[in-house]
């Protein structure tokens, strides 16, 4: 067993994006499920990992890393030596940039919350986060038309960081028949040999 912890939630897309690039990578860790119910994350126990009290929280050999953007990026660059999930060149480490904010900014404000309130029960306003969706589907859509993944024809962690919360936008409701590169995408990141399903809902 490596030194690696890995403190989630279990149906927290941002987690979910670390367990399946922890299976691409073949890394071994230790799964430390906290009860978001019961505000597990927010026992004094797990703030002293993490003051802001969130998952994901990845601890490496000591090493603790927040946030799931940054968690990609860390396991990229310590344990991808082919520089495959995150390419070493600018241009394409500014591509990936762009759709790790996205993956906090539009994907957030849109899939994400669409997700939570239809499944989790979350308030928002459903019509504007439902247009805010469609809005950034279309946007993927045509950027997938180009290209069999996020910034080429090879998968980065751009497609980890933007594949769960749009898939768990679908299973709430969301209408993929205007958006098949959308759908064929999904279909590619699926067939990967150590690829690790989406919570269920």
């Amino acid at each position: 067993m490596s030194g690696i912890k890995l403190y989630s939630f279990t149906l927290s897309g941002n987690s979910h994006k670390i367990r399946h690039f922890l299976s691409i990578l073949g890394l071994e860790y230790e799964s430390k499920l906290l009860d978001a119910h019961h505000n597990e994350h927010k026992s004094a126990a797990f703030l002293a990992i993490n003051p802001l009290g969130q998952v994901p929280v990845l601890i490496d050999n000591g090493d603790v890393i927040c946030d799931s953007n940054a968690i990609l990026v860390y396991l990229a660059e310590k344990y991808d030596t082919h520089n495959q999930w995150y390419p070493v060149d600018a241009k394409s480490r500014a591509e990936v940039q762009k759709f790790l904010s996205m993956s906090a900014g539009e994907v957030l404000n849109g899939p994400n919350l669409y997700r939570g309130i239809k499944h989790i029960g979350k308030s928002g306003d459903l019509e504007l986060t439902y247009d805010k969706t469609i809005n950034f589907f279309a946007y993927l859509n045509a950027q997938l038309g180009e290209q069999a993944y996020l910034i080429g024809e090879v998968p980065t962690i751009a497609d980890i960081a933007l594949y769960t919360y749009p898939k768990l936008a679908v299973k709430a409701g969301i209408n993929l028949s205007d958006f098949p590169y959308i759908a064929a995408w999904f279909a590619r990141i699926e067939s990967g040999e150590f690829f690790i399903s989406e919570p269920e809902k």
